[in-house]
């Protein structure tokens, strides 16, 4: 491995202690710690004035000149993350650094023929089928589009091309699409978007835009997944703040009280309540994996759930924790939404467990075992409200259940388990020593619930749900790890079933590792505390790991990961 220190401590132009996967300084500042491999020479980039480029056909012929100089160097492109044929975002960085600090800006829905289907040298038809292809695969993990309108509105030409522009190289991207052109252009492009001025400009107008806010979502979905760190957690941040500034966040009472709002149609208010729960989706995968305090309060929301058009009444999250369970016969009545809805309802309760894990640390230890035990009869409420045979991880073949269907509804299934996770790890943190057996047994059961859903994943689904679950693998991976190397398991069929446990979640880890970097990243976290503390584990060391667990993605918990062995060694 080259000796190298960090991008960042070379931006600031510091020391650096080159630890990893997080050096010291980064760790600190709680920033993202990355180490590209491509050596750059000191000083200024060549042509460092600031030109801007107007013209679109510039910015192309500069990016491919860049890619192509970057293709020449002899240091080659691979880091170990990036899945063969790709590079990464550093990388690409390194690239346009390299070029000129321009400010690029961001493009404009001129509908002008110079699309980005142009730049990337598709065909009208290649387009659509991308587009359907975003609706057959990639729609299903964020949905925030009805297919039959959209479609409608590109067919008559009146769909946004800024819209258009982001979907169809996200869907290329995910699903290995090939151009006739240099493939690398690809990664130029999302990253132009990535890095533009995204939520500025007409979404601060008075006047809602829709397409705005949906683009917008696309790419904070898709940054937090590909680019994990700092950068997609505050723009997922500052796109929570504009739909609150928007006010999408109350719908209901702004279509009563505003002529704007009053003067849209039924079917795009129906859009735009997707778009909003997508939004709360987001900040809540964000937060409750890096351990954060969440921007949205559930119990303030004023937009309904998602129902169809002939629904008697609508249907709101409730202002007490305790009142969850009694939306779910309300949301059966509405079999079309039914999976959506149930899958915010479990997003709220696995919130709850989420809210408590980020704020025991500052409460009396008996508030805490009180807010323990609130959160446990909520959730499990909440389970028995769910219609029969939900929490079994097979589909129901007799209900007629299609795969789609089975998986969106194990992904429901996933944030109970994960709710019911982080309860018990906190319990078993919190608890008297003489309840450590049965609190360290419970941790044990949801950690094998979880893959027992593993056991019936189909990889063929990676890409049509949500892949912040992988946090949710992860963390019971590392658990299970802990019960194979704890001096407290001896029995050789307990052993060999947590081997298998293990087995299959590492490979679902795997699966979503082929599409999205978030998996990769914690597949090769896994795999370094694995390999780091071989064990076996007394309880004191057991202990002393719990205590140190924040939140799956927390940079303090990745960094004791990394390091595990040493802090074990020292601890006392």
């Amino acid at each position: 491995m080259n000796s190298r220190v960090c991008d960042s401590c070379i931006r600031k132009k510091v020391k650096c202690d080159q630890r990893r996967p997080t050096c010291s300084r980064c760790f600190d500042r709680g920033e993202t710690c990355s180490y590209t491999l491509i050596r750059r020479k000191p000083g200024p980039p060549r042509s460092s004035q600031r030109t801007p480029l107007s013209s679109k056909s510039q910015r192309s012929s500069v990016l491919e000149q860049g890619y192509q100089n970057y293709e020449d160097s002899p240091q080659g492109l691979s880091d170990g993350l990036s899945p063969a044929g790709s590079i990464s975002r550093t990388e690409e960085l390194v690239v346009l650094e390299r070029l000129t600090p321009m400010h690029v800006e961001s493009p404009q829905n001129t509908g002008s023929s110079t699309s980005l289907s142009d730049k990337l040298d598709i065909s009208a038809q290649q387009e659509e089928d991308l587009l359907e292809k975003f609706f057959d695969i990639v729609q299903d993990v964020n949905p925030i589009f009805s297919k039959a309108l959209f479609f409608h509105n590109y067919r008559n030409s009146t769909c946004s091309r800024e819209l258009i522009s982001t979907i169809v190289p996200i869907t290329a991207k995910l699903i290995g699409f090939t151009f006739s052109m240099n493939g690398h252009m690809l990664d130029a492009c999302i990253d132009q978007m990535l890095s533009s001025s995204l939520l500025d400009g007409d979404m601060f107008g008075d006047s809602p835009n829709l397409d705005q806010f949906r683009k917008a979502c696309l790419l904070a979905f898709y940054e937090f997944h590909q680019y994990p760190g700092n950068q997609s957690w505050m723009r997922i941040g500052k796109l929570t703040r504009m739909a609150y500034r928007i006010g999408i966040d109350r719908l209901e009472t702004l279509r009563s009280a505003n002529r704007d709002w009053s003067a849209i149609s039924k079917e795009d208010i129906e859009e735009w309540r997707s778009v909003w729960w997508c939004i709360y989706r987001l900040d809540s995968y964000s937060n409750i994996s890096s351990g954060t305090p969440y921007l949205i309060d559930e119990r303030l929301v004023n937009t309904a759930l998602i129902v169809s058009y002939h629904a008697p009444q609508e249907i709101f999250l409730p202002s007490q924790p305790a009142d969850l369970w009694k939306l779910i016969r309300a949301v059966t009545l509405n079999p079309e939404t039914l999976l959506m809805n149930i899958h915010i309802i479990t997003a709220t309760a696995m919130r709850q467990a989420g809210l408590i894990m980020r704020v025991h640390f500052l409460q009396a230890r008996e508030e805490t075992i009180a807010r323990l035990a609130n959160v446990e009869r909520h959730i499990s409420a909440l389970r028995q409200a769910l219609p029969p045979g939900w929490l079994n991880p097979r589909r129901n073949a007799f209900s007629n259940e299609s795969h789609v269907n089975h998986h969106a509804r194990l992904v429901t299934v996933l944030h109970l388990r994960m709710a019911q996770l982080l309860l018990a790890i906190l319990n078993r943190g919190r608890g008297e020593e003489s309840e450590w057996p049965m609190s360290w047994q419970q941790v044990l059961e949801v950690c094998q619930d979880i893959a027992s859903i593993s056991e019936q994943w189909d990889s063929s689904f990676c890409l049509k749900v949500d892949p912040a679950i992988s946090f949710i693998l992860f963390t019971a991976l590392i658990f299970l790890d802990l019960h194979k190397k704890s001096t407290a398991i001896s029995r050789s069929n307990l052993l060999s079933s947590i081997d298998h446990h293990m087995t299959v979640l590492r490979l679902q880890l795997e699966q979503f590792a082929y599409i999205w970097t978030l998996p990769r990243l914690l597949a090769l976290s896994f795999e370094s505390f694995s390999e780091s503390v071989p064990g076996p584990l007394p309880d004191r060391h057991i202990s002393f790991i719990l205590s140190r667990f924040e939140a799956p993605l927390h940079p303090r918990w990745l960094q004791f990961l990394s390091s595990a062995k040493e802090d074990l060694d020292s601890s006392p």
